[in-house]
């Protein structure tokens, strides 16, 4: 998943995501591994909490795994806590090299 220069600003945002990896992943029939890229990304910080709800379910609903990465470290501690919150792990690597990495640890 490509999220590199997306913003969230708004729930209807966070449930357009929602609605699109059902819509991409569901004929699959089977859960996926996945790479989330958030290069660039942002957050609105009233959105954390809503935005982590919604990863929790796709990730439970459609991946056997996933592994993130960006080169922000603020977005790699806001993301991973709150993530980990929520009992989700919070593979957030700085690279996407590291993130492929990840892929075979799995």
């Amino acid at each position: 998943m490509n999220f590199e220069g997306y913003s969230v600003n708004t729930s209807r945002q966070v449930e357009e995501i929602r609605e699109a990896v059902a819509r991409i992943l569901t004929p699959v029939g089977k859960k996926v591994y996945t790479i989330v890229n958030y290069d660039n990304f942002n957050l609105a910080p009233d959105l954390v909490e809503e935005y982590t709800e919604m990863v929790k379910d796709v990730v439970s609903r459609f991946y056997t795994g996933v592994s993130r990465y960006t080169t922000s470290a603020f977005l790699r501690m806001k993301l991973g806590d709150a993530l980990k919150k929520r009992d989700v792990a919070p593979y957030i690597f700085e690279s996407r090299e590291e993130a492929r990495r990840a892929i075979g640890k799995e």
